[in-house]
């Protein structure tokens, strides 16, 4: 059974993409500030309004789930699994 708490991994790589872009970073080293607690460090460059909301994606999947639905999400998607 899932737990409907979590992200599906490919839904989890797109936002990570997508924060990424608007971070000026990489999806991996993105991962890794959230792996090891300095990701608030990195939404420093972000403005307020997106911050709150990649905060808000990141902790409920159903956030997440609408923001990947969008069409640029879903471009980022396809070039993620082409990647």
């Amino acid at each position: 059974m899932s737990n409907s708490n979590q992200m599906n991994p490919q839904a989890l790589q797109a936002l990570l993409g997508m924060a990424s872009k608007k971070l000026g970073t990489t999806p991996d080293v993105l991962q890794k500030q959230l792996q090891d607690g300095t990701f608030e460090k990195a939404l420093s460059n972000m403005s307020g309004t997106d911050a709150t909301k990649l905060k808000k994606a990141l902790s409920d999947p159903k956030t997440a789930e609408k923001i990947l639905s969008t069409p640029q999400a879903k471009a980022i998607y396809k070039k993620l699994q082409k990647g």
